[in-house]
């Protein structure tokens, strides 16, 4: 079932201040993680990820993620280190028609790079991962989980 993605997420997915970083696994399980700019929120609610190199170990890992129902994880991180992880699977990859070819044109003309695949991910759970956070969740999920250290400071 599909995760909606707050507005927090949505304002840092448009940041360019914001780091995305992109998580996957190839058929043995080896991990993969790289850090992906092109990655943004579309109108329905779906993470899309531009893809430049078309055999990149991204997207052959995508291919399998999208053959196998695997599940890729996104992290954001934002300037102020608020950071967020969403996980979901890879549902289309669109390799031609209008949507590529204006992307295509558009990163030609921004950036002068080639387009290989933009890649659909559809989120499916959401984590806040800020420090803070995490730690207040944890010490309230485990409360007699202490460092010893701790009682005598």
């Amino acid at each position: 079932m599909p995760a909606e993605l707050n507005e927090a997420i949505k304002s840092l997915l448009r940041d360019i201040g914001t780091v995305k970083v992109l998580a996957s696994v190839n058929s043995d399980g080896r991990p993969h993680v790289s850090f992906k700019d092109s990655i943004r929120l579309n109108d329905t609610g779906n993470l899309e990820y531009d893809e430049f190199i078309e055999s990149s170990q991204t997207n052959k890992n995508l291919v399998f993620s999208i053959w196998f129902h695997k599940q890729v994880a996104i992290t954001i991180l934002a300037p102020d280190k608020t950071c967020y992880q969403i996980k979901g699977t890879p549902v289309k990859a669109i390799i031609y028609g209008k949507k590529f070819e204006e992307r295509y044109k558009q990163l030609k003309k921004e950036r002068g790079i080639d387009l290989s695949t933009i890649w659909i991910i559809e989120p499916e759970e959401v984590i806040e991962e800020t420090l803070a956070v995490r730690k207040t969740l944890e010490e309230a999920g485990h409360p007699l989980l202490r460092h010893l250290d701790t009682l005598l400071f």
